[in-house]
């Protein structure tokens, strides 16, 4: 388990998660609010707001993982956060939380599972997070090279595309994301046999729902504020 001392540092995570996860509620609100009533310019820099609070957001979410009692040692703590990005940051903690696993599982069974994760991680973690950087470094609308010599039209038109859908995605899947992985670290075997498969179909599901999912398709039905899921179920 994490030493002692990180204990506070841990629930300050707690804390801090919780209070942005209500701060999501009430700016989608807002922007649920701005574009009903026909305010897209407001709504657009609240979107941008909004990708900025995923941004601090999925840094709290991800600390409180790694600090969970009961779970990683603290030289693996201390491990993965030396890694530089947020990819191997991200896939260090995969990799010391499948090593966990017990001996005995099949020879195929913790790549696959491994993989599973990966391709979630890459896509929904660590590819949004090229724009949420571009946005904190003051590229609010139009982006340039990683060198700054030159625009990038590419991370521009993502930027020009960003809207507040997307983002309560991005939000979810981190939610269900650490959850899985949180389980994995603090008791692999128990998680595995129990927890791992209904959670991960559970986050499969959500993914596989909410891909067609507009701004334009949301805001002809409930408010996005009225969605819950409850028991591995999604309600809209």
């Amino acid at each position: 388990m994490p030493h002692a001392d990180t204990y506070k540092f841990f629930q300050a995570y707690v804390t801090n998660v919780r209070d942005f996860l209500s701060a999501e509620t009430e700016i989608r609100r807002i922007i649920n609010r701005s574009l009903k009533t026909g305010k897209r310019l407001t709504a657009s820099v609240q979107t941008k707001v909004y990708a900025l609070l995923y941004s601090t957001y999925s840094e709290a979410s991800f600390m409180k993982m790694i600090l969970t009692p009961h779970g990683f040692d603290q030289p693996f703590v201390d491990e993965i956060l030396r890694q530089e990005s947020i990819q191997e940051k991200w896939l260090k903690c995969l990799e010391l939380a499948f090593r966990k696993f017990s001996k005995q599982a099949k020879g195929s069974e913790i790549p696959n599972k491994a993989l599973e994760l990966k391709r979630i991680i890459q896509k929904f973690i660590v590819d949004p997070s090229i724009i949420r950087n571009k946005i904190a470094h003051g590229q609010l609308t139009v982006a340039l090279n990683s060198k700054n010599t030159n625009l990038n039209l590419t991370i521009t038109n993502q930027l020009d595309n960003l809207d507040f859908v997307t983002i309560y995605r991005w939000f979810e899947i981190n939610k269900q994301l650490c959850s899985i992985i949180e389980d994995l670290i603090e008791s692999p075997d128990k998680a595995h046999h129990n927890y791992y498969y209904s959670k991960y179909q559970s986050l499969e599901a959500f993914i596989v729902k909410t891909n067609s999912w507009t701004v334009e398709t949301k805001l002809k039905t409930k408010s996005m504020t009225k969605i819950v899921i409850r028991n591995g179920t999604i309600n809209s």
